[in-house]
């Protein structure tokens, strides 16, 4: 496995330079030709325009890999058109599954699902390559994620001894776009089904980002868990939204929530969609993930998604991984689950750097150096 290590300066937006990053470091998208792209890029139309503009030329010069990149680059801030949406991801996918054949007709991944509240979750099963399995590692995204972009993770697992299950559960992925099945903050019930359909009983289980709240919720209602391991902190998804707000508006919004006041809520964030397209996309985006009809449902169900009130339900050994510059992510975030996770079997907390190239969200500068860490760390806490 050879991975790309660096985090690349393309555009001076947090937000945009992320994905781009991302594109390029999990989703195999041209380093060069995002670099040149970002310079037309300054809004989220342009966005989507400049990606489907080099999805296509990639494509029409028989690119499948990057031109697959693109397209999810495309559909990842396209909002105002859900059926487009559904469109572009399946295009990407696609050519996902034209562009790896070999993977999969070859016996290296199995691609299998999981029946799951009328429709299916999607599901790769890799078994390590050369005998004995040293472990079962059971992996995820998080709120914005689709499982093809983690075809590294699986295959580096897979070559460090490592029985691999990745799937995509609700609000993920194809879950979403194909089955309109919404998000749950109750994650035990999605992994519930898949460990039963893999018949695992001693996993380690890898979430990514909000995968980083979901995998440690699914310890706490889950024996058959074992090791925990949060790649990317996310204790309470509502105070990450609102971390960049002032802090009066931090607290408004929590009495609001709890008191049921909806046309207040409705009416501040339709005013700051209308002023900020970056807002809009970003409300639009969870409305549509949690399935629910309004600016106050989706803070709603945004306020859902923490692990404090059953952090001290888990038991098992925990792996912490967190950067210095996550734009995402204040930094106290991570002592507030350190310190919520009091019965663990043991507390691993790792900090990655800029010098390291992994200060991003989720690291996404040096995954094997992530990858490297998780691996150690499964490895010792299983003596």
């Amino acid at each position: 496995m050879i991975f790309r290590e660096g985090t690349f300066a393309f555009h001076p937006d947090a937000n945009f330079n992320f994905q781009m990053n991302r594109l390029v470091m999990w989703s195999g998208a041209d380093p060069e030709e995002v670099r040149e792209a970002a310079r037309g890029i300054s809004d989220l139309r342009s966005w989507v325009s400049t990606f489907l503009a080099l999805g296509e030329k990639a494509l029409g010069e028989g690119r499948k890999g990057p031109a697959m990149a693109y397209l999810r680059g495309a559909e990842f801030f396209l909002f105002d058109d859900v059926e487009e949406k559904v469109r572009l991801h399946e295009r990407a996918r696609d050519l996902f599954y034209e562009h790896h054949s070999r993977l999969f007709e070859g016996g290296v991944l199995r691609r299998d699902s999981v029946p799951y509240e009328g429709g299916h979750l999607p599901l790769w099963v890799a078994e390590p390559e050369g005998g004995k399995a040293a472990g079962a590692v059971l992996l995820h995204g998080g709120y914005d994620s689709s499982m093809e972009e983690f075809l590294g993770a699986v295959l580096y697992l897979r070559l460090r001894g490592y029985a691999v299950c990745l799937f995509e559960g609700p609000g993920q992925g194809e879950v979403l776009r194909k089955y309109r099945i919404p998000m749950t903050h109750e994650w035990e019930r999605p992994v519930r089904a898949v460990l039963d359909h893999c018949g695992l009983d001693d996993v380690t289980i890898v979430g990514l980002s909000l995968g980083g709240m979901l995998a440690p919720r699914a310890a706490a209602f889950e024996p058959r868990i074992k090791r925990v391991v949060a790649w990317g902190v996310m204790p309470d998804f509502l105070a990450v939204i609102m971390s960049t707000r002032p802090r009066v508006l931090q607290l408004g919004s929590k009495v609001v929530l709890r008191t049921g006041f909806r046309l207040p809520v409705n009416v501040s964030a339709r005013v700051e969609m209308a002023r900020d397209p970056m807002a809009e996309w970003g409300i639009k985006q969870g409305m549509y993930v949690f399935g629910v009809k309004s600016p106050y449902g989706y803070l709603k169900a945004a306020s859902k998604y923490q692990i404090m009130d059953i952090a001290a339900r888990i038991t098992q050994d925990f792996l912490l991984l967190g950067s210095t510059r996550d734009h995402f992510v204040p930094r106290h975030l991570y002592k507030k689950v350190i310190d919520g996770l009091v019965n663990v079997r043991s507390l691993t907390f790792r900090l990655f750097t800029e010098s390291e190239h992994a200060e991003n969200h989720c690291n996404v500068g040096n995954p094997r150096l992530a990858l490297d860490t998780v691996i150690d760390w499964i490895a010792a806490v299983s003596r």
